[in-house]
């Protein structure tokens, strides 16, 4: 995934649906939200309505059900089902199929111990890997979730793999290496970092591959030579996204979102005040999109520039994504857990709500898949995933017995993909 959970994991043996009712009883509760203090910028809540059926009823802000168009509008979106973190180097989260309209279950996996990052697929989508915190990566057939293979990696693996066209497998490790494993299940190579490789790995523009370890980013030669590291200051938590000149943007724990040019050569640097732990996400347009410490969602421009920051109450630490019809989305932390949903503009179109426990370090990790219909789909940290129309309604909640912190994974059948810190992966039919 984008980067590791920065709080202890729970796990239960629960795997079950949830009623409608219960859901809706569970979360009338409202907690206030207390927004966090910004060290540099004052930090704004943009809560002006889109005109149209996002502010009907008068509904604005965090107060408007999550809706979106039905059906989005054409968009770029990668063929097939995902192969890296949110299936493309911009990170955008949008998949070409239509998930499941109700959850039903096809196979249930056991694997080598909780799993935290994305499942990815082979080309031919036959197989899945999932990298766990076990220290393994484990490739399941598609067809029914058999074992074919396990390769131990050494440590703990939070990095979603990368698959390349030939098949072979990318993925960091928490023994501070990447390792390419081929499509049978044979190391070709492991490359040594100066930190834990524990955020997703993708293809640059010219083809290596690009992650983050440590403080570090690295580009690699797929033969595993190193072409050029650059060193940030602070951790870099967020998976690198890699813009469609070449640019590549991530965050850090220096407070800083950097751009890098080629040879690793730093293009521009920002300064947000705050950990950027919330991956960046870029538009079709070129806009960046970061998440912060701070409690808010940042743009800027393809230079660097910050053209807003918005306050959506609450940590932002995992991927986002962009919606089809250029929308971004957000999932938040406590003290109310959501997702977001925020306007090109800096808007706050409407929010989802999960059932949360008050403390500011539970909640969603990640932001939602987008299908074919504009539904979004989304685990949290109350063990489930759901699944939410574009009017904003929910269509279903699906229990497992552990968090869900990894981004999901739809095939191009349909087929939902669903990674839980409870050791197991769930194919929910279409």
């Amino acid at each position: 995934m984008g980067a590791r959970p920065r709080r202890p994991s729970r796990t239960r043996s629960l795997l079950r649906v949830v009623p409608l009712a219960v859901l809706a009883a569970v979360t009338v509760a409202a907690v206030v939200a207390r927004r966090a203090p910004h060290a540099v910028v004052t930090t704004t809540e943009a809560t002006a309505p889109r005109p149209g059926p996002s502010s009907k009823g008068g509904e604005t802000g965090f107060d408007a059900p999550l809706r979106g168009p039905a059906p989005p509008p054409s968009a770029e979106v990668a063929a097939g089902a995902a192969r890296m973190l949110h299936g493309d180097p911009r990170r955008t989260h949008r998949a070409a199929a239509r998930g499941p309209r109700a959850p039903s279950v096809g196979w249930r996996a056991r694997v080598d111990g909780p799993v935290a990052a994305q499942v990815t697929a082979s080309p031919d989508e036959a197989t899945l890997y999932a990298a766990t915190l076990g220290g393994s990566l484990v490739a399941l057939s598609r067809a029914d979730g058999a074992r074919l293979w396990s390769v131990t990696l050494g440590d703990r693996a939070y990095a979603t793999p990368l698959v390349h066209e030939d098949g072979t497998i990318y993925v960091g490790t928490d023994a501070k290496r990447l390792v390419a494993i081929s499509p049978k299940g044979a190391i070709v190579f492991r490359l040594e970092t100066e930190g834990e490789a524990d955020t997703g790995p993708t293809f640059g523009k010219d083809g290596a591959i690009v992650f983050a370890a440590g403080k570090y980013v690295y580009s690699a030669r797929r033969g595993g030579d190193l072409a050029w590291r650059f060193a940030a200051k602070g951790k870099v938590f967020t998976a690198p996204a890699v813009a469609g000149d070449g640019l590549v943007v991530v965050g850090s724990q220096d407070h800083h979102v950097h751009g890098l040019g080629p040879g690793g050569a730093p293009a521009w640097t920002v300064d947000l005040g705050a950990d950027v732990d919330g991956g960046p996400a870029i538009a079709d347009d070129g806009s960046i999109y970061v998440g912060t410490d701070a409690g808010d969602v940042v743009k800027l421009d393809a230079s660097g520039h910050i053209a807003w920051r918005t306050a959506v109450r609450g940590f932002v630490r995992g991927s986002l994504s962009v919606a089809r019809n250029g929308d971004v989305l957000a999932g938040t932390y406590g003290p109310v857990p959501r997702v977001v949903r925020l306007s090109p503009a800096g808007a706050v179109l409407g929010a989802f709500a999960v059932p949360g426990t008050g403390a500011r370090e539970f909640g969603i990790h990640g932001a939602p898949l987008e299908d074919a219909d504009g539904v979004l789909f989304f685990g949290a940290q109350d063990d489930a995933v759901y699944a939410v129309g574009p009017d904003g309604a929910l269509r279903w909640r699906f229990e497992t017995g552990g968090d869900i912190d990894a981004p999901l994974t739809l095939l191009s059948d349909g087929s939902l993909i669903v990674p839980s810190e409870d050791g197991t992966v769930t194919l929910l039919l279409p």
